[in-house]
């Protein structure tokens, strides 16, 4: 393992796969952390350090981690306790990884049709919820008063976090076959992270530490659905 082959690799994988451009960031800065370390199978560190070094939220950091997790370029496993640290691994075979030629010197040997059976047929489109409608849709629901209530936001904030919520749920592709319902469910769990990180990040401008942050282990339900109810009902 070498930083020249890690990075062909994400080279190669952000041809097929959309990465953004602080996902890419955090998997240099994992690659450097590795070199230092000698290149070991699998390395520790804190959130807070990645944070600091790439001027980041926790909420922004977890979501692009999840990026090199989805296109296999990294493992990570967090730690069982908020003081201890995250363990990732560098994976020397991405979901990308360039193949060889197999129609190089196979002719002979390999039928038309075989080959042309073994390709993937492509998938078809999923349908994607446009902002527009799931914003208005969000707005006649009772979650937008509970939100404004407990967090003491506006008509407007709503507007704003809501559309930053919608470009970033774009960035992952994670709005494919994705309901009305089930965007405002999400926003509804989402927005409170948002908020906590935001206000995290304002505290490390003031005062940045190297304080062990960990991930809540449960990132997935942050995720979860609760119930969308209507105004008229």
């Amino acid at each position: 393992m070498d930083g020249y082959t890690l990075a062909a690799q994400l080279r190669r994988t952000r041809r097929r796969y959309r990465l953004s451009a602080a996902s890419q960031a955090l998997y240099y800065e994992l690659v450097a952390i590795a070199n230092e370390e000698g290149w070991p199978g699998t390395f520790k560190c804190s959130n807070g350090e990645l944070m600091s070094t790439l001027f980041i939220s926790e909420n922004t950091l977890v979501l692009v981690r999840q990026e090199l997790m989805n296109s296999r370029l990294i493992s990570y496993n967090s730690g069982k306790s908020k003081r201890l640290f995250g363990e990732y691994g560098l994976l020397t075979t991405s979901k990308f990884e360039a193949k060889a030629d197999t129609q190089t010197g196979t002719n002979a040997d390999t039928n038309p049709d075989d080959y042309n059976k073994q390709k993937e047929k492509p998938k078809p489109n999923k349908a994607v919820v446009a902002y527009a409608d799931a914003f208005e849709f969000f707005r006649q629901t009772k979650n937008k008063r509970l939100l404004m209530e407990k967090h003491k936001v506006t008509d407007d904030d709503l507007e704003h976090y809501f559309r930053v919520f919608y470009d970033s749920k774009v960035d992952l592709g994670d709005l494919d076959g994705k309901t009305l319902e089930d965007l405002t469910k999400n926003f509804y769990y989402w927005l409170p992270k948002h908020l906590a990180a935001q206000q995290y990040e304002k505290a490390s401008n003031v005062k940045r530490t190297m304080s062990i942050v960990q991930p809540e282990r449960g990132v997935a339900a942050a995720m979860q659905f609760t119930d969308v109810v209507m105004r008229g009902e």
